[in-house]
C-alpha cells in the first residue's frame, strides 16, 4: 500500500472514531445514533478542528500525487500520440545546431513567471546536451496578461537585429514589471536601431507571426505557458531538469 494510500486510510479511520466517541452519549440502548444531521455537522467541523495538520497534510499529499499521477499520464499519452507538425521557421528565434537530433519548441509568456523559471531549465537542457538538443522559441502570450502581447512583438523586433536571446532575458528578468518604457528601454540598453525596432514590432508581419503561433499552440491544446514539445512529446509547466531529462534520454535511447 502506498503513503496517500495509508495516510488516507489513518486520517479518516481518526475521523471516523473521534465522531463516534463525540456521539457515543447520544447512542440509544439498542446501538441507534439518535444524533441529527446538524448536530451531526458540528461534531465533524469539531474534529476537523482538532486535528487540522494530520487533515491538511493529507489533503495536500493527496493533491501532490494526483498531479503527480496526471502528469505521468499525460506524458505516456504523448509519447504513444505524439505532436508531429509542429514546424520551425527562419522567423522562429533558435539556438543549438540545426542538425540536432531533439528539438524543443518552447511555447511561452513574458509576463508568466512559470515561464520565467522555465527558460532557466532550457539553458540547463542545453548545456547539458550541447549537440543533441535545439531549441526553437514560440510565443502564446495568455489573454489575462495585458503586456505579453505587446513584449512578444517587443522581443520579435529585436530578434530581426540579432538580439533576440538578450531582449527575451531582459523581459523575463522584468516579467512582473513589464510596461512600453521597460521595451523601449531594453531595445536602448541593447544599442538598438530605434526607429527599425518601433517599426518592426509594429508591423502587421510580425502581429500575425504571434496569433499564428498562439492559434497553433491552441489547435494542439497547449493552453498554459510553459509548455514545450519536445520531439512531439508534451511537457507541461516548469519541470525541472531532471524531468526533462528523462523525456530526452527516452527519446535518445528509442533512436538508437
Amino acid at each position: 500500500m502506498n503513503k496517500i494510500a495509508t495516510s488516507v486510510i489513518v486520517c479518516a479511520g481518526i475521523l471516523l472514531f473521534s465522531v463516534m466517541a463525540a456521539i457515543a452519549d447520544d447512542m440509544t440502548l439498542n446501538g441507534k445514533v439518535t444524533i441529527d444531521e446538524n448536530e451531526l455537522r458540528e461534531v465533524i467541523k469539531k474534529v476537523i478542528k482538532e486535528n487540522p495538520k494530520l487533515i491538511l497534510n493529507t489533503i495536500n499529499t493527496y493533491v501532490k500525487d494526483e498531479k503527480q499521477r496526471k502528469r505521468e499520464e499525460q506524458l505516456e499519452s504523448s509519447f504513444k500520440n505524439p505532436i508531429k507538425d509542429i514546424v520551425a521557421t527562419d522567423a522562429n528565434p533558435s539556438v543549438g545546431p540545426k542538425e540536432a537530433v531533439i528539438t524543443i519548441v518552447e511555447y511561452t509568456d513574458f509576463e508568466c513567471p512559470y515561464c520565467s523559471k522555465g527558460a532557466k531549465t532550457v539553458k540547463k537542457v542545453l548545456k547539458k546536451y550541447p549537440e543533441k538538443v535545439r531549441l526553437v522559441f514560440k510565443n502564446n502570450p495568455l489573454d489575462f496578461h495585458k503586456q505579453a502581447i505587446p513584449a512578444a512583438r517587443a522581443a520579435l523586433a529585436a530578434n530581426r537585429q540579432g538580439k533576440f536571446w538578450e531582449y527575451h532575458d531582459l523581459l523575463f528578468k522584468k516579467s512582473s514589471k513589464l510596461s512600453e518604457d521597460q521595451f523601449v528601454k531594453f531595445a536602448k540598453k541593447l544599442k538598438l536601431d530605434m526607429e527599425k525596432f518601433d517599426k518592426d514590432r509594429k508591423s502587421p508581419e510580425i502581429a500575425k507571426q504571434v496569433l499564428s503561433e498562439m492559434a497553433e499552440a491552441k489547435k494542439h491544446g497547449l493552453k498554459g505557458t510553459p509548455t514545450f514539445v519536445v520531439n512531439g512529446i508534451v511537457i507541461r509547466g516548469a519541470q525541472k531538469l531532471d524531468y526533462f531529462s528523462r523525456v530526452i534520454d527516452r527519446l535518445l535511447e528509442e533512436k538508437d
